[in-house]
């Protein structure tokens, strides 16, 4: 059957095209993705390629001629037909008005601008009237933002052969890649072999004089690993052909985007958009960041000498990493946190344990203590405090860790109305906001789940890894595939200090105040021989069941590597293992993960080592 090939639509307002040049002749064999022809519409000259094989049977225009959108341009003959008697019978007639459809090419002009595919429509005759044209699209898939959850997003689009975008203003990678999971944890593990070496050195055998720390070749370390993932990215985007702008994408509307960058503005059309955005640190009131004396932790990865004396306000992860960073490379740290405990999302028994290990390091920690006043003076920040210990406090920086922001400023314009809450875009449990085919994923959102949901009532979580997992099933569901949807309440969390914590699930006080009957196992690593070999005995795993059936409603551990072990128990609740299966699941010996069989073990009296 012979397949009609028609001017495409690149976009809502175009309505005519040139054909500049054919690159195939009447009576040539052609092959899908080969290009048949040069196309110049009002915004550039992009290649247009084959969707079928087959001999070039008819050209209906000629080079130089201008047509409207869905006005036919040639028919390839793709069965046994005689490419002739289809040129005859097509050459006796006017072209008819096919319809419209647009796609990224692979040809060299691709770098310079969207491409465009050929629409093909099988048909042996023009029908008698002109279809009415549909709407085409440049990609399938525009995604604004290039950090986990952006370049998920676009290279699973890639993977399932959709046409994709990624626009990103700055690196790929975002900033869990190139300002913080990544490179804070090469800081993290610098600053712990550091410590390592000042206060245990001895106890390993090892002696030494005249201990030195380079932090600008530390900070440099981290850098370089940030760089050499990002550069990961951008071989992956070429492996699965996403198409990258480096530039601030804009959603004009529903299927609309504007990429403006140095090189001027450039509108895209796209059947599905996905934002992207992310966030960043929010300010303290009345204290505005300046980048040098009031900073965010994007300027603490980056410092150009040690500060002999910094304050953090805020004490959740962000905080608390950078706590134990610049502590153990021998800065005098000062935490502020207005809530009763370091980490206040965490069990209690994990928060505690944590405030000690701090308060041991000589880290000061001021607990239910409000910033009332910052005020930068000669050489640095006075920070005035108040609450159960009222203090006056001066640092030679100031790191503000309180949370972050969406990053909606002109993510959207005016025209487009998309609705916001709290400066995060608005979306529903399935990722849509309240535009057409608008989706949005990661930290950059505000969930709001129906209050008859388990989840009504509980936040989003900002985190890397969510943001991964949402961009997947995003792209998944776009593309027509089955997805759960995200079970929120077991979300694993991390932070890095050392020790390390890691959770998942509901705390010990959330489940008492449910009212529900549980069961806890508790094993500290200090009776752990593998701990004990490795100097990190500091720490436990903590384990919460339901009493009457055995379900791990929660996860709460302190110590060296605890983030490893925690993929382990995620799994078991994924699959609803209970305490009995995890204790007689063989742990290998010796290990860390024993710890979970013995906790497992203590709740039902089965607990061998304790």
């Amino acid at each position: 059957m012979p397949s009609e090939i028609t001017m495409p639509q690149l976009s809502d307002t175009m309505t005519e095209g040139t054909v500049v040049k054919w690159n195939k002749k009447e009576g040539e064999k052609v092959k899908v993705g080969e290009e048949l022809a040069d196309v110049e519409t009002d915004k550039a000259t992009m290649p247009m390629e084959a969707f079928e094989s087959g001999t070039l049977a008819f050209i209906a225009v000629p080079e130089g001629e201008k047509v409207k959108v869905g006005a036919l341009l040639a028919v390839i003959a793709t069965g046994k037909e005689d490419p002739g008697e289809i040129k005859k019978q097509y050459a006796s007639r006017p072209a008819s008005v096919g319809v419209a459809s647009a796609a990224v090419g692979r040809g060299p002009a691709a770098e310079a601008a969207p491409t465009m595919q050929t629409t093909v429509k099988s048909s042996p005759q023009a029908t008698a009237k002109a279809e009415k044209p549909k709407t085409s699209y440049n990609f399938d898939i525009v995604v604004i933002g290039g950090g986990p959850a952006g370049y998920a997003a676009a290279i699973r689009a890639g993977q399932l052969k959709k046409r994709v975008l990624c626009i990103e203003k700055e690196n790929l990678g975002g900033t869990c890649l190139n300002w913080g999971c990544i490179p804070t944890k090469a800081l993290l593990e610098d600053g712990a072999f550091v410590l390592k070496m000042r206060t245990e050195a001895a106890a390993h055998g090892v002696a030494f004089s005249d201990l030195r720390v380079d932090f600008s070749k530390i900070v440099g370390r981290s850098r370089t690993i940030a760089d050499k993932l990002k550069n990961g990215i951008g071989h992956l985007f070429k492996k699965y052909e996403v198409k990258h702008e480096m530039g601030m994408g804009q959603l004009l509307g529903p299927h609309q985007v504007r990429l403006t960058n140095k090189e001027g503005t450039k509108d895209f059309t796209a059947e599905h958009i996905v934002l992207a955005a992310g966030a960043r640190a929010t300010e303290l009131p009345g204290s505005p960041f300046d980048g040098q004396t009031i900073i965010t932790s994007r300027e603490a990865m980056t410092l150009p000498k040690l500060p002999k004396r910094l304050a953090i306000v805020g004490a959740g992860a962000i905080g608390c990493e950078f706590a134990d960073i610049y502590s153990a490379l021998g800065s005098e740290v000062t935490v502020v946190e207005m809530l009763p405990h370091l980490l206040p999302n965490e069990d209690e028994d994990v928060s505690i344990m944590l405030e000690r290990i701090f308060n041991r390091r000589g880290i000061k920690v001021f607990l239910k203590t409000k910033t009332e006043k910052v005020e930068k003076i000669s050489g640095g920040v006075r920070l005035t405090l108040s609450g159960e210990k009222p203090a006056t406090v001066e640092v030679d920086i100031l790191l503000v860790a309180i949370g972050v922001t969406g990053n909606v400023e002109n993510l959207a314009a005016p025209a487009a109305k998309l609705e916001l809450f709290k400066n995060r875009v608005k979306v529903d449990d399935k990722y849509k906001t309240n535009l057409e085919n608008v989706w949005a994923i990661g930290d950059c959102i505000s969930m709001h789940w129906p209050e008859q949901m388990a989840m009504g009532g509980y936040r989003h979580p900002d985190l890397a890894h969510v943001a991964h997992h949402e961009a997947v099933l995003i792209v998944e569901r776009i593309a027509g595939h089955e997805r759960e949807d995200i079970d929120y309440k077991n979300i694993p969390a991390c932070t890095y200090t050392h020790p390390q914590v890691a959770s998942m699930g509901a705390t010990e006080k959330k489940l008492r105040e449910q009212g529900r009957e549980i069961r806890i196992g508790k094993f500290p690593f200090a009776a752990s021989g593998r701990a004990m070999a490795s100097g990190e005995t500091d720490g436990f795993v903590k384990l919460i069941f339901d009493a009457k059936f055995g379900e791990l409603l929660g996860v709460h551990m302190i110590g060296e590597n605890v983030t490893e072990l925690l993929s382990e128990l995620v799994l078991a609740r994924k699959l609803e293992a209970t305490e009995e299966e995890i204790i007689d699941a063989i742990h290998p010996h010796p290990t860390l993960s024993e710890a979970i069989m013995e906790a497992a073990g203590v709740g039902v009296g089965r607990a061998i080592h304790l």
